[in-house]
């Protein structure tokens, strides 16, 4: 019995550590890693190649059209007594098969067309391929960040347990003491599960800010990233960024190849009544016996169209309509460019007084929390403008803090908008290229 109980005991305690999570230890990473990581793995940058490798297949596929093509074709006949006289084979039985290949001599230099088109497509791929790394590069400086913030979040909240733990010691003594009422004391706990609960939360948010940057950088590792140097000094002047963000943009370069590609496509239509030629032989078989009598044949075909219908003449007006559409989203991109830069311009600037202020903010709520507790421990104040002091304080050093991520990030942002992210971290891009 004993034994057994020894069994049922150890099988238990073995379920309960096998069903507990591991709690992975935080691996530090600094942000230049973790953008090569993001190069090598993010799984938007891998589609991204992808559709280069697709891009390229279609200009292999455009030079294949001038490529042999051939074909094996072969049936057997059965015929009844009438088509047997008929046809005088001497047999009801009759095979067929035939070896053809067919080569183009000429397609009207469609072909060549073709293949430009496709090279525009590739270059479009590529410059998507770019846009994604800009675009992931500072979605993952956000998450960076996010980490950075939702860490400095829970040292603040647990300042803030520690501070209405010692207030909450200093009441209990004095409410031992005579010197401090009931009241005072349920304030004071009320806080405390108040402090604890803004510390669970600041716990949880980050959590899900360390997923969300694993999630960026395709890992199930917890990285705990170190507040990075930045080393890049911004010109904010409207012009030059400008003119920076128009010389960078990759949906202007995508939708000059668009455009190119229009005309091109446009052309193609005129290309309808143009001849093809090609050249075809075979080699036949047939007779009452499988492979019987042989013959071969070699033509020289040429095909002109002469009416397709109209439609040549319609699609050539489709593409004019598509080159005035592109000519409209040139110019409301060149407007977006120029608020959007303007917007960091601006933000940047708000963000770095921001900093300022709060920082004298947060020496005033300092001082102001420290007055408060000298003079509720001597008698001269209430629990309630400790409770308010301890509130301010610490509000001042959650405003500080956003203010001093939210201007970091401006800045990367403004280097994002005039598309430079890539050239910020190019050590690390060029070498895993």
């Amino acid at each position: 019995m004993k034994n057994k109980m020894k069994v049922i005991t150890m099988f238990l305690i073995a379920l309960i550590f096998l069903s507990t999570p591991a709690v992975m230890a935080a691996e530090e990473i600094e942000l230049e890693e973790a953008v090569k990581i993001l190069i090598e793995e993010n799984r938007t940058l891998k589609n991204a190649r992808k559709d280069i490798e697709k891009a390229e297949k279609d200009i292999e596929l455009a030079q294949r059209s001038y490529f042999p093509t051939l074909d094996l074709q072969t049936s057997y006949t059965k015929m009844d007594e009438g088509q047997q006289t008929l046809l005088g084979t001497g047999s009801d039985e009759n095979y067929r098969t035939s070896v053809s290949l067919t080569q183009p001599l000429w397609l009207g230099g469609k072909v060549s067309m073709q293949k430009e088109i496709a090279n525009y497509s590739l270059e479009i791929s590529r410059t998507k391929y770019e846009q994604s790394v800009e675009d992931q590069i500072f979605s993952l400086v956000q998450a960076y960040y996010g980490v950075l913030q939702a860490q400095g979040m829970v040292e603040i909240r647990e300042e803030a347990l520690d501070i209405v733990n010692e207030h909450l010691r200093i009441v209990k003594n004095n409410l031992e003491a005579g010197i401090a009422i009931r009241r005072d004391l349920l304030q004071s706990q009320i806080e405390q599960r108040n402090a604890e609960e803004d510390l669970t939360t600041a716990k949880n948010d980050l959590q899900i800010a360390r997923r969300r940057l694993a999630q960026l950088l395709t890992t199930e590792k917890i990285y705990e990233p170190s507040d990075p140097e930045i080393n890049f000094k911004l010109e904010l002047e409207q012009q030059k960024l400008f003119n920076t963000a128009l010389a960078n943009d990759p949906q202007l370069m995508i939708l000059e190849l668009n455009k190119k590609i229009i005309k091109l496509r446009q052309k193609l239509e005129g290309q309808y009544y143009r001849p093809s030629v090609s050249l075809n032989g075979s080699y036949d078989w047939q007779g009452p016996e499988f492979m019987d009598e042989k013959s071969w044949s070699m033509t020289l075909g040429v095909n002109v169209p002469l009416y397709d219908g109209g439609k040549g003449n319609v699609n050539a007006e489709k593409q004019e309509l598509e080159l005035e559409k592109v000519a409209n989203n040139r110019n409301d991109l060149l407007e977006n460019i120029d608020i959007e830069v303007e917007e960091s311009i601006l933000t940047v600037k708000e963000n770095k007084e921001a900093i300022e202020l709060e920082q004298l903010s947060l020496e005033n709520a300092e001082e102001n929390l420290e007055i408060a507790n000298k003079s509720y421990e001597a008698g001269v104040a209430s629990n309630t403008e400790v409770i308010d002091a301890q509130s301010t304080y610490n509000q001042a050093q959650i405003s500080l803090l956003q203010a001093e991520y939210d201007y970091e990030i401006e800045l990367f942002k403004t280097i994002y908008k005039s598309g430079r992210l890539k050239e910020y971290f190019g050590d690390v891009i060029n070498n895993e290229k």
